[in-house]
């Protein structure tokens, strides 16, 4: 990001938050004393058209994963960036504390955190040879069985090519950022945030008829609903979804540098640590104890 006199900046607070809230104000005010102009300050939970707003020079998200997901996703394809101050649980995507956010936007304002590109994925919901809906993701798309402990039974296309046919409780396609999610937690490979790929992993397949598969990322699945499936939903980054319909065809492709975080922050394998995602020290078994 290169240095300018005054920059524009929105800032979004997490909903039903009101420490996250209060500082966005007073971040907002602070701001607005150093000359620039703070294009709004809005709530997580609002669809405001100020995120199509023409002059936006980066973001900042005062909230946990879920805030920044819903934030991102409105942002696919623009190449705003966007900083993560964390108010929640785990902060994967967020980038600073609460106490540190003078001095992370005191950086910003000067160019001098840098710009992570990631990919995101691409959905359109297709019934009946009509497409009804379509949207963006930057963890992953879902395609999950609803209360009832019965199976959804769907064709799987990679590249247009069939796969077969998966019965199950459902099938994740996650990008790389996603991939320390639901995916993950289901069996799936966890992968770096920076690889253009896609990963495709099946939740509870009877007899194990799909295994986890890793493709390149402009690869494009596509999973069509078929006769004998229960209730079948859509689920988008775990905050949007819907019914399917028998028949139904969901894509799904990736979008190559399609999201912008800003800040270097911590090391992919200190997020893991510092996440748990990774034992370390006494949390290890020593050689002889019981495992």
């Amino acid at each position: 990001m290169q240095n300018a006199t005054c920059r524009h900046i929105l800032l979004v607070y997490k909903a039903r938050h009101d420490r996250a809230a209060a500082l966005a104000d007073e971040a907002a005010q602070w701001l607005r004393q150093k000359g620039h102009d703070v294009t709004a300050v809005i709530c997580a939970g609002v669809d405001s058209p100020v995120y199509a707003a023409k002059q936006i020079d980066f973001v900042v998200v005062l909230g946990g994963d879920g805030t920044m997901l819903g934030v991102a996703r409105r942002l696919a394809g623009r190449k705003v960036p966007v900083l993560g101050i964390n108010f929640g649980r785990i902060g994967f995507l967020t980038d600073a504390q609460p106490e540190q956010w003078r001095e992370k936007l005191e950086e910003c304002l000067t160019g001098a955190e840098p710009v992570r590109s990631c990919m995101a994925l691409s959905w359109s919901l297709t019934r009946k040879g009509k497409q009804i809906a379509k949207g963006c993701a930057v963890n992953d798309v879902v395609l999950s069985r609803g209360s009832l402990s019965r199976l959804v039974l769907f064709d799987v296309y990679i590249a247009g090519e069939r796969l077969g046919s998966l019965r199950g409780d459902g099938i994740i396609v996650a990008t790389p950022v996603g991939s320390s999610g639901y995916s993950v937690s289901a069996g799936g490979s966890l992968l770096h945030p920076s690889m253009e790929a896609i990963a495709i992993t099946p939740i509870c397949p009877f007899l194990n008829s799909i295994s986890p598969m890793v493709f390149p990322g402009n690869t494009e699945c596509r999973f069509q609903i078929l006769q004998g499936s229960t209730d079948c939903f859509l689920t988008v980054d775990g905050q949007e979804g819907q019914l399917l319909e028998l028949g139904d065809t969901v894509t799904v492709a990736g979008l190559p540098d399609a999201v912008h975080f800003l800040g270097k922050g911590t090391t992919f394998f200190e997020r893991l640590r510092s996440r748990g995602f990774v034992l370390q020290g006494s949390d290890c078994c020593k050689p002889g104890d019981n495992a």
